[in-house]
């Protein structure tokens, strides 16, 4: 290793040199350049705007992102160190500030780079949005990952994940894992307006070669993968195929989430999106790779993963049987350092150490530490793992799915708690309302209404109902004021939202803590079924 204002490692076979002010610029193999200069791993998050992010009968996202200016992001570095962490492991920390030119919204971004003995680079990145960023995106961004730019000779892309086309997070149930491949421009879908192509999803591995030698990445444990030819920029200014130049590079996509694309004209569902409310922690392996190595057999190898970890807790899961009254918790633990050492994994609820586990690590290594409780019988439990993020459990779980009272027809009072619903019909939902009634004709109207108690012990929070997906529009009243409304009835232009799961919210004020609340539903069908046809219909949790 040299330091000068580079940093060079070199071993068997290859030298990679990092720049102070930039972080990664070569990475040669047997002498060979693999990285365009100045192109190594950033972080990023832009991509070119599909349609439905473009276009004005949705939110027309894109014109928050060039707002905030995620699409010209430059990285400043505060600092760098370097330090060997264990045998044949050497760490080189970036710490830097991701922001556009006289922008406020930026990303706190730490670099984790571990060169192997073995020519492997373990990338571990956690950036972290300011309030400012938080404040300028309503709804979501493109993506979450690092861009970097290889040789454009190297144009054989294969792939260990969903294919053999293109998919995305609501868009691969119907594609299979396995091994696929093709050139870097078969990648290219030629949609009317060009616009983000290619991704791969659930991708353990992929190789960019000149068919024999050249780049491996491996997902930890997988990750969303795109090879581009045309030029990023050149690929967000063109309105039409012909106008779409080749770059001087394969621009190559390592993304630890991307944004689903919807429908036409539906808009990606919540779960489907990346919300920036960060920190957003992944890892990534690289290294060179010759013709005779076997790309699957490398990914199965035990690498130090953990040392590149941003985090040394993470992956927090709750649950909570409801019957048993039982919470169970667990996280996954990293020795990121480089001795073997004991490190005290606490379990929070409200704040207060309830029980402590002490779990012996080597380094680089992970387990996973696992807790069973018992809680009360009703209550808002705030419950984590050391001091990672915490998530609210409400107990008891109140589902919404069920027992509800329908009626046909329309009626403003309908909406009202001391409404008179006994002469109503009984029904199960979720449910098409032809399925539950003779109500078969289209552009008619129904309401839904349903009675449940809200425990005294929520008192002060919001609560957070997920009604499900309703076909076509609906307007969500609770205890007679209304708390969300999707899509648009006739008499402000007809706009079907029957594929777009609801997820309302009350606020404090509105609630009957301790005793009978009402959810009342207002549904206008305009073609085919009708009302509250699918899940997810609760369960109610409690919000801050």
């Amino acid at each position: 290793m040299s330091t000068t204002d580079t940093i060079t490692v070199s071993g068997s076979g290859f030298e990679y040199t990092f720049d102070k002010t930039s972080g990664l610029t070569s990475m040669k193999h047997d002498g060979r350049e693999l990285l365009v200069s100045g192109r190594g791993p950033r972080f990023n998050v832009w991509r070119t705007p599909i349609s439905n992010e473009n276009v004005s009968w949705g939110s027309a996202e894109v014109e928050e992102w060039r707002a905030a200016g995620l699409d010209r992001l430059d990285h400043t570095v505060k600092s760098v160190s370097v330090e060997s962490i264990a045998d044949q492991v050497l760490r080189i920390h970036f710490e830097t500030m991701v922001s556009a030119p006289g922008e406020d919204a930026a990303f706190a971004t730490n670099y984790l780079y571990h060169v192997l003995g073995t020519g492997d680079i373990l990338l571990g990145v956690r950036a972290t949005p300011n309030d400012a960023l938080k404040e300028a995106i309503s709804s979501w961004i493109g993506r979450v990952g690092v861009q970097l730019g290889l040789q454009d000779s190297l144009q054989q892309f294969d792939w260990y994940g969903r294919g053999p086309h293109e998919t995305y997070p609501d868009r691969k149930t119907g594609m299979k894992t396995g091994v696929y491949g093709g050139t870097v421009e078969e990648q290219y879908v030629p949609y009317v307006r060009p616009q983000d192509y290619g991704n791969k999803s659930d991708v353990r591995w992929a190789t960019l070669t000149d068919g024999s030698d050249g780049v491996a990445v491996f997902g930890h444990p997988s990750l969303n993968v795109s090879a581009h030819h045309v030029a990023p920029e050149n690929l967000d200014r063109a309105l039409f195929t012909y106008q779409l130049e080749d770059g001087d590079a394969v621009t190559l996509n390592l993304d630890h989430a991307v944004t689903g694309v919807g429908g036409t004209p539906i808009q990606t569902l919540p779960e489907h999106r990346v919300v920036p409310d960060g920190p957003f922690s992944f890892v990534v392996g690289l290294r060179p790779i010759t013709g005779d190595e076997s790309p699957m057999a490398l990914s199965r190898r035990t690498l130090p993963y953990a040392f590149a970890s941003a985090d040394s807790f993470g992956d927090l899961t709750v649950d909570f049987d409801d019957e048993a009254g039982q919470l169970d918790v667990s996280a996954i633990v990293r020795n990121t350092g480089g001795k073997p050492t004991d490190i005290d994994v606490p379990l929070k609820i409200n704040d207060n150490v309830i029980e402590t586990e002490t779990v012996s690590l080597q380094p680089g290594t992970k387990t996973r530490v696992s807790f069973e409780q018992r809680v009360g019988d009703a209550g808002i439990f705030e419950v984590t793992v050391d001091s990672l993020p915490p998530r609210l459990l409400t107990v008891p779980q109140i589902s919404l799915a069920g027992e509800w009272l329908f009626h046909r027809g329309d009626d403003s009072s309908w909406k009202e708690p001391g409404l008179d619903d006994s002469g109503w019909t009984s029904v199960t939902l979720p449910a098409n309302w032809e399925d539950h009634s003779d109500y078969t004709e289209n552009q008619v109207y129904g309401w839904f209404r349903k009675r449940f108690s809200v425990p005294t012990e929520w008192s002060g929070h919001a609560l957070e109902l997920p009604a499900g997906k309703i076909d076509d529009v609906d307007e969500t009243f609770f205890n007679g004021t209304k708390i969300g409304q999707t899509g648009s009835f006739p008499e402000n232009g007809y706009e079907t939202a029957w594929s777009e799961a609801r997820r309302y919210t009350a606020q404090p004020e509105t609630i009957n803590f301790g005793s009978e609340n009402v959810l009342a539903v207002r549904v206008y069908d305009g073609d085919g079924g009708g009302g509250l046809y699918s899940g997810p219909v609760g369960p109610i949790t409690a919000t801050d």
